[in-house]
């Protein structure tokens, strides 16, 4: 089996949601909040409910420290039969933690979420996208874990993140010159003038018109390949806290929040959506006996 593996069968697309609340962001010399509250419970109805209107499974990224403080959401989460991956303890940057401490951060959140669902934890998203060039051999950690993918890496550069010439399909990446027992399940991205653009979360999926956004998947599953979504619960809610940012980060981290509850609500019902779990599970022969 090469590094760079096809799937087994035809494109599929993912759904993908970053589970966290709206102070989680790893600004400079921006400082948590204390003592307010916030819509995440009534935000997570709502993604739950989008979910069940459109026929749509998702792999739900959930901070640690959300599993602690809202163990119904996570069980509703599972109770749905949705993938309940691991965000992390409580989105400290994995690049600015040593492996010792990024191993320690990813046990405690398995650990939680496990406890709360019963089932066996699969995979991780870094928050931020930060496993980056640098800390790549972090990755060894999570099959130390026994974890059967990460979602970390975005093939495209930003003063935040990203690895501009990292694969940009479903593959077993190479560490220390070895294969290895683990997925990477990279950021969609397309070309655009000679260079790799996101279209499909965060950010990209609030910037970008829904017209674009599905010619973007389309193009892609027309090429046998498959697009992942990703939002946070506080990019579909115009009445949730905000962070006090700069202006470039606040464009980044706010612009069009009104528009993305009915576009995310359009591309879903456009689109069949699966977890990352199932598409690995069907598509790439995916071997979980302990699942």
């Amino acid at each position: 089996m090469t590094n760079l593996e096809k799937p087994v069968g035809g494109a599929v697309n993912m759904l993908t949601f970053d589970i966290e609340e709206w102070f989680h962001a790893n600004y400079d010399d921006i400082a948590p909040p204390t003592g307010k509250g916030s819509n995440f419970r009534a935000n997570m109805d709502t993604l739950l409910q989008m979910c069940r209107e459109t026929n749509s499974k998702a792999t739900f990224f959930v901070l640690g420290c959300i599993g602690e403080d809202y163990p119904d959401v996570v069980k509703a989460i599972a109770r749905d039969g949705h993938d309940v991956a691991s965000h992390g303890y409580g989105h400290q940057l994995a690049y600015s933690q040593t492996i010792d401490e990024f191993r320690d951060d990813v046990k405690k959140s398995v650990d939680i979420l496990e406890n709360l669902t019963g089932t066996k934890v699969l995979g991780y998203r870094a928050p931020s996208w930060s496993i980056v060039e640098r800390n790549l051999h972090y990755l060894e950690a999570l099959e130390e874990l026994g974890l059967k993918y990460d979602a970390s890496i975005f093939p495209v550069k930003t003063f935040l993140y990203g690895i501009p010439g990292a694969p940009t399909v479903i593959h077993k990446p190479r560490v220390n010159g070895r294969e290895l027992d683990l997925y990477e399940v990279p950021m969609s991205v397309m070309k655009l003038a000679g260079r790799n653009i996101g279209y499909s979360g965060g950010f990209y999926f609030r910037f970008f018109p829904k017209l674009f956004i599905d010619y973007a998947i389309r193009s892609a599953n027309r090429q046998g390949n498959s697009s992942i979504v990703y939002l946070h619960p506080r990019e579909i809610d115009t009445t949730e806290h905000k962070l006090s940012l700069p202006p470039k980060e606040r464009f980044i981290h706010y612009y069009n929040v009104g528009g993305t509850r009915s576009k995310l609500e359009q591309i879903m019902r456009s689109f069949h959506f699966t977890s990352i779990s199932d598409h690995l599970l069907r598509n790439f022969k995916l071997e979980l006996a302990d699942r």
